[in-house]
């Protein structure tokens, strides 16, 4: 069950979908909501003149955390009226990146939620990296809901993307509140590769065969990409049978690496039309 959901806030931009979703989550789970807020505090650095000077590094910390507390009272105003539990929580990154402190309280969470990444801007990158270290090092499911999207969670329908990989497992695992209230869920296999180490006899079988023992009502579909990204074949599938949930694998990489060679995580991250619970 989720009893604890987190919601950091990284931009103005992508701050109200999660929150939408985290309030509608912790309303079906009768969970707790923290919206964490990062104090960004640049480290001192040193210049051909010396160090920092103390005051000046000092009267940054400060301005930072007037920052921060500025978007504290805007959220707790916000959502004074909430119907569940929630507080805000600060934490201040000095040595950290915002990212690197976010992926910390994550470990405190049962599931944290953020916004998809959009598609230019100059926070696209922030968002992305937020993505990243938290999916990456908190060891806690991330789930990514599009801005100015009508979130229907729990899900009434949710489709797994399944291959046999320790992240797809993972996902499932991780998913398994929210695909326990779906009324029909879809394991959903793209290309398979058939043989002993890959997908099996029969693509999909294995993880419905478990999903069933669970007491999930579920379907197995295969089908082939016809050339397009396996992310452009999920979404296609998902639009199509009106789902409101995919629960997939999260593959991270370094930042060149991935704006290089591009990644059905990212593709996800920034096309998905609808919530993606991501896991790694």
């Amino acid at each position: 069950m989720f009893k604890d959901i987190l919601v950091p806030y990284v931009n103005a931009d992508s701050e109200k979908a999660p929150a939408a979703a985290a309030m509608a989550l912790a309303e079906a789970f009768d969970a707790h909501v923290a919206m964490l807020v990062t104090v960004d505090v640049p480290a001192p650095m040193p210049s051909d003149w010396g160090a920092m000077a103390y005051d000046v590094y000092a009267r940054l910390h400060e301005e930072a955390r007037k920052r921060a507390n500025e978007r504290a009272d805007a959220l707790r105003g916000r959502f004074a009226h909430a119907a569940v539990p929630f507080d805000i929580r600060t934490a201040e990154a000095v040595s950290l990146h915002p990212q690197n402190a976010a992926a910390l309280q994550a470990r405190y969470a049962d599931l944290t939620v953020l916004s998809a990444m959009p598609r230019d801007g100059i926070d696209t990158m922030f968002v992305h990296d937020h993505f990243h270290d938290i999916l990456r090092h908190s060891g806690r499911p991330v789930l990514v809901v599009p801005e100015g999207h009508a979130a229907t969670l729990p899900p009434k329908r949710a489709v797994i993307a399944w291959k046999p990989t320790r992240e797809a497992s993972r996902a499932v695992a991780d998913a398994m509140p929210l695909l326990r209230k779906a009324e029909a869920v879809d394991v959903l296999v793209i290309d398979p590769a058939i043989g002993e180490s890959a997908h099996g006899a029969e693509p999909g079988a294995g993880i419905a065969a478990h999903l069933a023992r669970h007491g999930l009502r579920v379907d197995v579909v295969v089908r082939p990409s016809m050339n397009f990204s396996v992310a452009y074949a999920v979404l296609d599938y998902a639009r199509a049978v009106g789902a409101d949930l995919i629960v997939a694998g999260g593959y991270g990489h370094s930042r060149l690496r991935e704006a290089m060679l591009g990644g059905t995580t990212r593709e996800l991250l920034q096309t998905a039309h609808l919530p993606v619970l991501f896991s790694h």
